[in-house]
């Protein structure tokens, strides 16, 4: 049996409840439009937000609110097979409770660990690496490229450091961006080549930048083979220091 559903975390969620409660036994988990082709039965799982938000608070408190927060930074990442790994990691946990994470001979926990881990790394990188520039409207522009599907831990780190200016981050790669007002935030579908018009003196601002970058940089001390281990190249194209 194959299961799909709208790609979001609640239908997700919502995939985990029918499982527990019809007793499902899934070969595989995709989303909607990604499906492999399979010749077993296909199977549409409706999102429901108040069976997400039970099986969540299962999660929390039958295995702990470290695994639940290890499944949802889990579900962000750019591993099309990720869903089922994680759905064993929670079917386990629900049998052995907080010691699911000590079970690491079972590949599908150290798959979880894993899809968390890097999700972690890169949102981390991405809170330094982000480059916003101002536009004729005010308004902040960000754009991004990231190979997991960060873009809510984004907007949950920069309300805390932005709240009161309005800014627009955008996932060039998946076609979405977090616009933002000053008080509240939506995320919505805007395509990978939308245009923004850059306010007058960002240019100036921003090649003044680059200036005092490379006014730092000691050349007797470059290495590149470092800096790339630091700062990986596909962040580089969004980035004012290495574009301009």
């Amino acid at each position: 049996m194959v299961l799909t559903f709208d790609g979001t975390f609640d239908g997700f969620l919502s995939v985990v409840y029918a499982v527990y409660y019809e007793k499902l036994e899934p070969a595989s988990i995709q989303i909607d439009g990604r499906e492999q082709l399979s010749l077993g039965d296909l199977r549409r799982i409706e999102r429901d937000g108040e069976k997400a938000a039970r099986v969540f608070g299962a999660i929390r408190k039958k295995i702990s609110p470290e695994a639940a927060l290890r499944v949802y930074y889990a579900s962000m990442s750019a591993d099309e097979n990720r869903f089922l790994p994680i759905l064993r990691y929670i079917q386990l946990g629900f049998a052995v409770g907080h010691m699911v994470d000590s079970h690491l001979h079972e590949k599908f926990v150290r798959d979880v660990h894993e899809f968390h881990k890097n999700v972690g790394r890169e949102a981390h990188l991405l809170h330094g690496f982000c480059r916003f520039a101002e536009t004729k409207q005010g308004v902040f522009y960000c754009p991004v490229t990231p190979k997991n599907d960060v873009l809510v831990l984004l907007v949950e780190h920069f309300i805390e450091r932005l709240m009161n200016q309005a800014w627009i981050i955008h996932d060039k790669r998946r076609k979405k961006a977090a616009i933002y007002d000053g008080k509240s935030h939506v995320i919505a579908e805007v395509p990978a080549d939308a245009a923004f018009t850059y306010a007058d003196g960002e240019e100036e601002t921003q090649e003044l930048w680059v200036e005092f970058f490379n006014a730092l940089a000691i050349k007797e001390r470059k290495n590149k083979k470092l800096q790339r281990q630091l700062l990986p190249l596909y962040f580089r194209g969004n980035m004012t220091e290495f574009i301009k």
